[in-house]
């Protein structure tokens, strides 16, 4: 029988779990990622990984809830750099967000591997109740994050929260297509990045009602 590990060891371990998955999943993925690699690296045995998680995936879902915690304190620093008013300056700091900020930090935390399309999507295949619920609480804290943000730039919400969070979501699976876009047409990434900023412009417009702000 394999002994316990004491608190601080769990600590310690988990930790060293932390720093292994952001050292290969990170910029690999998950799907190109080994268990092996990834307890060998933490310096502990294969069957003591599973003490600590059900398998790679948790560990990803994990260190991309850590990512999403510290992207979100961007997103409020970025507001009170901005101090946007009405719907036009308030998605003029939504498109910095989405297509400067995000693609700035992904690559800067090395985090370019799990953010791929392909990752994102195998993730979400594989989650389970415990992890969609985690997503789905970081989403609510950041909508109400944003909603205080919005209030101070002038707009309130006009329709259900779910809605404006749906939104958000489809907003940002359209910035990463933005993104990965290499036009060979006569459209230019420039053109790309004035439609997205008119979808979130009309976004705003429909799901926020302006008022003074707060």
């Amino acid at each position: 029988m394999s002994r316990r590990f004491t608190d601080d060891e769990r600590r310690r371990i988990n930790q060293d779990l932390d720093r292994a998955a952001r050292q290969i999943m990170g910029p690999r993925g998950v799907r190109k990622t080994t268990i092996d690699e990834l307890a060998h690296t933490a310096g502990i045995a294969k069957g003591s990984f599973y003490r600590f998680y059900s398998g790679k995936e948790a560990l990803a879902f994990r260190l991309v809830a850590q990512w999403e915690r510290d992207f979100h304190r961007g997103i409020e620093r970025r507001f009170r750099r901005s101090a946007p008013h009405g719907v036009h300056e308030t998605a003029m700091v939504l498109q910095a967000v989405f297509l400067e900020d995000f693609p700035r930090s992904v690559a800067e935390t090395g985090m370019y591997g799990l953010f791929d399309p392909e990752e994102i999507a195998y993730l979400q295949r594989r989650a389970d109740p415990e992890h969609l619920q985690i997503m789905e609480e970081q989403d609510l804290r950041l909508f109400e994050k944003l909603e205080s943000l919005l209030a101070e730039a002038g707009l309130r919400p006009a329709v259900e929260k779910n809605v404006i969070i749906a939104g958000l979501r489809v907003l940002f699976e359209g910035a990463q297509a933005v993104l990965r876009n290499n036009p060979s047409g006569p459209l230019q990434p420039t053109d790309y990045q004035e439609g997205f900023a008119r979808l979130l412009e009309g976004f705003l417009a429909t799901t926020f009602a302006e008022h003074a702000p707060a």
